[in-house]
């Protein structure tokens, strides 16, 4: 499939976020799994066709939504040692403020 309209694009990336919580459900190390995802599309963008380039690109994006939505468990007792918040409250923080 290629999206060149940006809903379609947001429409393929809800479709790979699904099967990508299905196949790998946990909330555990999504942080470096966005980090070797950007390792494969810097490969990608250097060696292979852009198809390929697009896949990665939407794995990268898949991960990032990852951690907005569903955050990583491995950092928060560390966050939660500095003070800070844990990574899903931005997104629930942000829903109750746009229902307002």
């Amino acid at each position: 499939m290629s999206a060149n309209r940006p809903e379609d694009l947001a429409a393929e990336i809800t479709l790979e976020l699904e099967r990508a919580r299905a196949k790998f459900p946990g909330k555990n190390v999504t942080f470096a799994a966005l980090v070797e995802e950007v390792g494969e599309l810097a490969t990608a963008i250097f060696e292979e066709p852009a198809e390929r380039v697009r896949e990665e690109a939407i794995q990268v994006a898949v991960m990032a939504m990852r951690i907005v939505l569903d955050g990583d468990h491995t950092y928060e007792p560390w966050r939660k040692s500095k003070g800070l918040d844990a990574l899903t409250e931005a997104s629930s923080d942000k829903g109750a403020r746009n229902a307002r």
